[in-house]
């Protein structure tokens, strides 16, 4: 704009002086004064004229090329994303959270609390539990439902005891399956049969059902062992597994149990790294119930010495009362 401006002024400057040349009878070396004027700033006025389509067309071919293709496109995605904010905050989950598995539980079972020294491990569970259900491969099957049904029943075997009431260790089983979405009536039904048939069966037979020739007699046995290998092995189905081996007679050991997964056509790495977890949670339970009855012990014996202590009581009172009316 000032270019152009000086421009005009040049031009109107050299007009002027050929007026004035004109007008004033002037002399030729002003009039060519004028001319010389007039001629610089046609000149000028050209070269910005050129300089402007210059300027244009390096500007489209920046916009045509590779820096400003990605201009624009981030600049585009921008606004789409902008526009599409709004959008994608009020698409809601499809997959539960855990907090939403958690949630559920309390609110089955609110009421009374669970013990603090259980609390910790039943909500471990409950989320360990929940990440094997949501993931896309699982697929609930009996011997799953026996692992579930083993690993609860150890965890909180003596929970009735301390809370000397009956059936609340019960009523947290079905808040915990509702929680996960199951239903607690089949969980139980599915387990037991797996029991059952482990206790009745050969330990060759079982290997045989496993590689399915021929299939269990049972169809949820003879599915959970033919699925296994395309779904998801979780540490649920690994202590089904190992529930199974102790019910027909089987050690669980390393060995065993890399030659029982390899009938199932599964990795034995998982199975035998859930087996180290799985012996060491046997033997903190197997310490906790010892501890557990040792309570139980004490609060007998103290119970006993408070009954032994009121009745010398009464029976001194009685006594006293005895001389009392003797002396009167």
């Amino acid at each position: 704009l000032v270019q152009e401006t000086g421009f005009k002024a040049m031009a109107v400057v050299s007009v002027s002086h050929m007026n004035m040349a004109a007008m004033g009878g002037r002399t030729r070396s002003a009039r060519r004064c004028a001319w010389l004027f007039l001629g610089v700033a046609v000149l000028l006025s050209l070269d910005s004229d050129r300089g402007s389509r210059e300027d244009l067309q390096h500007s489209q071919a920046f916009a045509a090329g590779p820096v400003g293709t990605l201009f624009s496109q981030t600049r585009s995605a921008g606004l789409v994303a902008k526009q599409s904010g709004a959008e994608l905050s009020s698409m809601k989950n499809p997959v539960r959270t855990v907090s939403d598995t958690i949630n559920t539980f309390y609110k089955e079972y609110p009421q009374p609390p669970v013990l603090p020294m259980y609390r910790s491990f039943l909500v471990d569970f409950m989320t360990n539990t929940h990440l094997t259900i949501v993931d896309a491969r699982f697929k609930y099957d009996a011997v799953f439902a026996l692992g579930a049904v083993t690993y609860y029943n150890g965890l909180m075997g003596s929970y009735d005891k301390l809370t000397g009431g009956i059936g609340a260790s019960e009523k947290i089983f079905n808040a915990f399956c509702k929680a996960l979405d199951m239903d607690p009536a089949q969980v139980t039904a599915d387990a037991e049969a797996v029991r059952a048939y482990a206790k009745a069966t050969p330990p060759g037979t079982i290997l045989t059902h496993m590689e399915g020739t021929p299939a269990a007699p049972d169809k949820r046995i003879a599915d959970a062992f033919s699925g296994i290998g395309s779904s998801l092995y979780g540490t649920s189905f690994s202590i089904g597994l190992f529930t199974v081996m102790e019910g027909c007679g089987v050690d669980v050991n390393k060995e065993n149990v890399e030659e029982w997964t390899k009938a199932l056509k599964v990795t034995s790495s998982k199975a035998t790294g859930d087996l180290d977890t799985y012996k060491q949670n046997k033997n903190k339970l197997r310490m906790a119930e010892e501890m557990i009855r040792e309570i139980e012990i004490r609060e007998k014996k103290k119970l006993a010495e408070r009954l032994e202590a009121k009745a010398k009581a009464l029976s001194a009172k009685a006594a006293e009362k005895a001389a009392a009316a003797a002396a009167t």
